[in-house]
């Protein structure tokens, strides 16, 4: 399965969006896509926002950075939809991020994928690969 989307700049960031389902909510968001990041990461107030607390946590986490360390928690979130795709029982990772995004879609999403971006298009194509016999 092959999949088209267009997607936002803020500056240099690629910005795209999610449709996310939690325990108790739902909800649209915008995540910076992040090949450096391991793991999708949410802050807490989307978290929350969710229905997802740290007594949800499948472990704890810390984001470390330049200038200092965030403790966190990763939850297993119920349904994750973006570029085209829906995902369940994705691994995401819960923490601050101190900047004015709602998270990062990191690499545990994007690994699924043949992922291909196009600046000039401002387009990713994702493509899906029937597994192997």
């Amino acid at each position: 399965m092959r999949s088209e989307t267009s997607y936002d700049l803020d500056g240099d960031l690629i910005v795209i969006d999610a449709s996310l389902l939690g325990p108790t909510g739902r909800g649209t968001v915008r995540l910076v896509l992040d090949t450096g990041s391991t793991l999708t990461t949410l802050t807490p107030a989307i978290a929350e926002a969710l229905g997802y607390t740290s007594t949800d946590r499948v472990s704890r986490s810390v984001v470390r950075s330049a200038v200092a360390e965030e403790p966190g928690y990763i939850v297993r979130m119920a349904q994750l939809s973006t570029l085209g795709f829906k995902l369940s029982g994705v691994l995401v990772n819960v923490a601050e991020l101190g900047h004015e995004i709602d998270g990062l879609l990191g690499m545990n999403v994007m690994s699924n994928f043949n992922l291909e971006i196009r600046p000039i298009e401002q387009r990713i194509i994702l493509e899906r690969l029937a597994p192997a016999s």
